[in-house]
Formats: structure tokens, sequence, C-alpha cells
């Protein structure tokens, strides 16, 4: 049997199944994908801006977690998960250690890239460092957003 199809019709058919694969490509991102939004503020402890350290944003579901700097005007810029989120506050990298004067200290931020940490180190009461103690709660929607953060000497 000598089948013959034509020149054009193999090309439109060829051009079809591309088109239609590249769709369904693109259709199947992964489900698992946090949706993010952007949040800033300031994170305050005793009432005056915490100066240095690092915000972490983690998901009550699902596990997503996020991490920020904060600078040494208690400022923070974070891409968190939407939804609600348990928050947890360090500074300890900045914790004064045998060092040279003047020394910097380094952190991997997201994507392994390193990150110089900036600050003074501050004693917040050691709870804040773990988000499921820390008490810190908020619900990140869709959209840009500022969530400032309040510690306290005597958190409760």
């Amino acid at each position: 049997m000598n089948c013959c199809i034509s020149k054009p019709v193999l090309r439109l058919a060829c051009c079809c199944l591309s088109i239609g694969l590249l769709a369904l490509m693109a259709g199947c991102g992964n489900p698992r994908a946090p949706q993010e939004a952007d949040v800033s503020g300031k994170v305050l402890f005793q009432g005056k801006p915490l100066p240095g350290g690092k915000v972490s944003f983690i998901a009550v579901k699902g596990g997503f977690s996020a991490i920020g700097t904060i600078d040494e005007n208690g400022v923070y810029q974070i891409k968190a998960p939407v939804g609600e989120v348990q928050i947890s506050v360090t500074n300890r990298m900045l914790q004064p250690r045998s060092e040279p004067a003047g020394a910097q200290r380094l952190s991997k931020a997201r994507g392994g890239e390193k990150q110089t940490i900036k600050g003074r180190w501050v004693k917040i009461p050691d709870q804040y460092e773990d988000p499921s103690t820390s008490g810190l709660k908020y619900t990140v929607t869709r959209g840009s957003q500022t969530h400032d953060i309040e510690l306290s000497d005597n958190p409760g």
C-alpha cells in the first residue's frame, strides 16, 4: 500500500501537535508551588527598632517558608507565602564573638547567594527564635502589605 500524505497536511499536523504540547506544558505548573506576597514592615523590640537580624514566615498549612533580613533600622522585606503564617525573629548571628573589629557576618540567602547581615546584637527572648513558641502570627493576603512585628521583654 502506498500512502501519500501531502507535505502541507503533514506540516499542519506537526504544527498543531507542537502547539498542543506547548499548551499542555504551560498548564502543568507545580501545583504545590505557594502563592507569595510582598510583606514589609518594622521589627520593634520594647518599642524601638531591632537593629538587625532575620525574620521568618512559615506557612501553617503547606510547610512553605520565607526568610528576610532585618536592617539596622528594624526594616524588613519578604516574599511570604499567602495564608496564615507563624513568625520567628532572631539576631543571634550578630551576637559578639571573638572577631576582629569591623567584621561582617555572612548568611546564605534564598537561592544560595551570600548576604551580609549588618546591625547590632540586642538580647531578645529565646522564644522568638522558634515560630511554634514565638506567639507571632499573621495572615498574609495577596498583594503588597505592611506588617509591623512587636517583640517584648516579657512575651506572653
